[in-house]
């Protein structure tokens, strides 16, 4: 194998295993866990060629999986928590590069109802509307992302303000990203005991953060800089992934570091920047290194398909910005 084609041989390895998962009728992955398991296999299905098994997918999710409000499901007790919208925003940004826009303008009215037209975000709550409200910084990315696909320029750039506020308030940055905020208090820096891993992430963690948040945030805001030509987007990309460049490995390898990848192969393309093709390689080394012998990725010993999806969908993403150079 050319060493230059193994972000593709690993993508490609992942897809198969993804594309043993799809049933008969077009559902996907084990019906207990329905939208959890199926909602970024879409986009992983498009981006490895296989259009028909995304298309069917698409089709059971027209007629079993769509609800005629615009959500999706059906949804176990797992996808209901504050991440609701999360699940959602993927379903969207699949169906958008498939050609399925109904799916796509569907989902995203939907999405819309956690909308905050004052703050720019999205609330992270199912149901609750209020300047108490968390709403957190992949959710937000998610929904910006998925607006941008659905051709709501003003909704990604409210978006992108939310973004700049967010990174505005950083008290300790680049070594603490925090990561959740709400009109009543702004960002919030005293993290629930409980639940800190939420809130907040440390350059030099030895133990699971969510190293996504620069991922995400600077991948969307690439994204939001290629739709308008506007250079702050791409200057806020930029400082939000200050944050990955000094993280530790440990950071470095944990699956949910495919974000940075993505958002690193994003920044060599539009920048041509060293650093950034540097990064996006180191990840999707780690992320090759972490492939299981079926092709599959998961935490630890329990294998999922929506990890291995998205660490397929990484992998051509990286291998689009520096695959055979």
């Amino acid at each position: 194998m050319n060493p230059a084609d193994r972000f593709r041989t690993a993508r490609d390895r992942g897809c198969e295993y993804l594309l043993k998962q799809l049933r008969p009728d077009g559902a996907f992955g084990p019906e207990a866990r329905g939208l959890t398991d199926y909602y970024k296999v879409p986009t992983a299905f498009h981006v490895c060629g296989e259009t028909r098994a995304a298309h069917r997918l698409c089709q059971w999710i027209r007629r079993h999986g769509m609800t005629p409000e615009g959500d999706f499901g059906p949804r176990p007790e797992e996808g209901h928590g504050y991440y609701y919208a999360y699940y959602n925003t993927w379903v969207v940004l699949g169906a958008d590069r498939l050609g399925q826009y109904d799916l796509a303008q569907q989902g995203m009215d939907f999405l819309m109802g956690f909308h905050d037209p004052l703050s720019g975000g999205f609330y992270s709550s199912p149901t609750e509307r209020t300047p108490e409200t968390l709403q957190d910084m992949w959710v937000v990315s998610g929904c910006g992302q998925a607006a941008l696909c659905a051709g709501r320029l003003e909704v990604a750039q409210g978006v992108g303000r939310w973004m700049k506020e967010v990174m505005r308030q950083q008290p300790n940055y680049p070594k603490q990203l925090y990561s959740v905020f709400s009109r009543a208090t702004g960002l919030h820096t005293v993290p629930d005991p409980a639940d800190d891993i939420r809130y907040v992430c440390a350059q030099d963690a030895t133990r699971d953060q969510y190293f996504f948040h620069p991922g995400i945030a600077g991948g969307f805001l690439c994204r939001l800089y290629q739709a308008t030509g506007e250079t702050e987007w791409l200057d806020l990309a930029r400082d939000y992934m200050r944050f990955a460049e000094g993280a530790g490995d440990y950071l470095f390898h944990l699956l949910r570091a495919g974000k940075v990848g993505w958002a690193a192969s994003l920044l060599y393309t539009l920048t041509g920047e060293s650093k950034y093709r540097a990064m996006a390689v180191r990840v999707g080394d780690n992320l090759i290194k972490a492939q299981t012998q079926d092709g599959s990725w998961g935490p630890g010993e329990k294998v999922q398909n929506d990890f291995t999806a998205e660490m397929v969908i990484w992998l051509d993403e990286i291998d689009q910005a520096v695959g055979g150079e």
